[in-house]
């Protein structure tokens, strides 16, 4: 059938290009792909490292961390991570860090207990206490210390809970009393700052529903002098290192949820471990090196 005879046959034509829009229709083109991303949405949460799989960051009542050493385990180049679960999320750049440096990498880490030497449950200051006798007898050459300074981190006085400002000054006490403790064993220090948290939205929620605009889910990077005792007890000791991420992990400003197609938070306040691997070139550019020659 030749081109004149369609245009005398309106019913096939009609059916022909019902066929040809079904068609088009039906082929996946740009506009309606849809972006994939790493660790996947179902396994985001879990997203926390060998560290946390291995049972490292102890909670319930435990007091004693175990040995949990990383790296090149068996150095002479002993390094130690200190803190809460705001360091464990560093843990997956350091590791790969300790075996490009030769270090062994012990880990001192307990959920929801800050390295600062305050009064926050008796378990935690028991852990505590354990965690610096421990440094003491082990004598690392460096000790990497970061912890949680935001709204949701408190103090106990007198037996109440006191507010997050009216904490505050007891944290960067504490804190102090920490670094010293520190740097009396012998050992360097460098402070992590803490980041921001993402208080409006969880980031790989929202990502989920803009998988194509992913933009939509930036949050600003507010971090108030007000909770951040980390930065002002370290900045009083000009012998400790303090790096501060946010720069790099949240440019401009902004808090963005992904880096290329890997989701950066694994909850509101939490780099994922596929995340923090990421970053290792960049924290190797500026970790001190107590060892070197």
């Amino acid at each position: 059938m030749n081109g004149s005879s369609l245009s005398r046959n309106p019913l096939v034509l009609a059916g022909l290009l019902s066929v040809l829009a079904l068609f088009i229709l039906g082929q996946p083109g740009p506009a309606s792909a849809t972006r994939s991303y790493v660790p996947s949405f179902a396994s985001v949460k879990t997203d926390k490292g060998p560290v946390f799989r291995e049972g490292c960051l102890i909670y319930t009542n435990a007091v004693t961390s175990p040995p949990c050493r990383y790296g090149d385990v068996g150095s002479d180049r002993k390094v130690v991570v200190l803190g809460d679960s705001h360091a464990l999320q560093w843990t997956p750049a350091l590791i790969e860090l300790a075996r490009k440096r030769g270090w062994e990498l012990s880990m001192l880490l307990r959920a929801n207990c800050t390295a600062a030497i305050v009064n926050i449950s008796p378990v935690c200051n028991r852990w505590r206490r354990n965690a610096l006798k421990r440094i003491r007898a082990e004598k690392p050459g460096l000790v990497f210390v970061a912890s949680n300074t935001a709204s949701n981190t408190y103090v106990v006085k007198n037996g109440k809970r006191l507010d997050r400002a009216a904490s505050e000054p007891h944290f960067r006490k504490g804190m102090l009393q920490t670094l010293v403790r520190l740097r009396k064993s012998g050992a360097q220090v460098t402070v992590m700052r803490d980041l921001p948290m993402s208080s409006a939205f969880l980031p790989s929620v929202c990502v989920s529903e803009n998988r194509d605009n992913p933009g939509l889910c930036a949050f600003p990077a507010r971090r108030p002098l007000s909770e951040a005792y980390d930065f002002v007890a370290a900045k009083r000791l000009k012998a400790v290192q303090i790096i501060d991420p946010l720069p790099k992990v949240c440019p401009g400003g902004k808090c963005r949820a992904v880096h290329g197609n890997v989701l950066k938070y694994r909850d509101r306040g939490h780099i994922s471990a596929t995340y923090s691997r990421l970053l290792t070139t960049w924290l190797n550019s500026r970790l001190q090196n107590p060892f070197r020659g």
